[in-house]
């Protein structure tokens, strides 16, 4: 109990941090969130940016102590937890070996395609970016088919 009360007011000193960030970039108006001459917004966007990414890893720290947590007092939690990332990973290799192109060739042009940075894409990372979005779609339509059978079942049960 005394964990989440300290949990609570210090989510709402960050709260109040970034309420006076905020209205302090309104007062400040658009130039001092405009780029300096070394490409930085160091007046009124990178403090923010710190205390985004703070936010960040107290965030993750937490979820991951509470997690752990979690799994050691209760062991049929630990159970369930290895059963979805094996699903996952199930999912992840699919989506890399089944479905996956290692073309580097634009489809459109039939040229080798070309990153920002002027390198060309290699056909790992093609396959690691088609594999990405594969798992995404996977798993978005496991998404969508599961909210659909909860929501047809409780029609049916009515």
């Amino acid at each position: 109990m005394i964990a989440h009360k300290v949990l609570k007011y210090f989510s709402m000193a960050l709260c109040l941090i970034a309420a006076i960030f905020f209205i302090y970039a309104l007062s400040v108006g658009d130039e001092p969130i405009q780029m300096d001459e070394n490409g930085v917004q160091s007046m009124t966007v990178v403090p923010m940016m710190y205390i985004a990414y703070l936010t960040m890893l107290i965030i993750l720290v937490l979820v991951a102590v509470f997690v752990v947590i979690n799994l050691a007092t209760k062991p049929g939690a630990l159970k369930s937890a290895a059963v979805s990332v094996g699903i996952m990973l199930v999912i992840i290799l699919l989506a890399y070996f089944v479905f996956a192109d290692n073309g580097v060739l634009d489809p459109a042009t039939g040229k080798q395609v070309m990153l920002d940075d002027g390198e060309p894409l290699t056909a790992g990372d093609s396959q690691w970016i088609g594999a990405g979005l594969w798992t995404f779609y996977i798993i978005g339509i496991l998404s969508i088919c599961s909210i659909l059978w909860a929501g047809v079942t409780k029609l049916i049960k009515k």
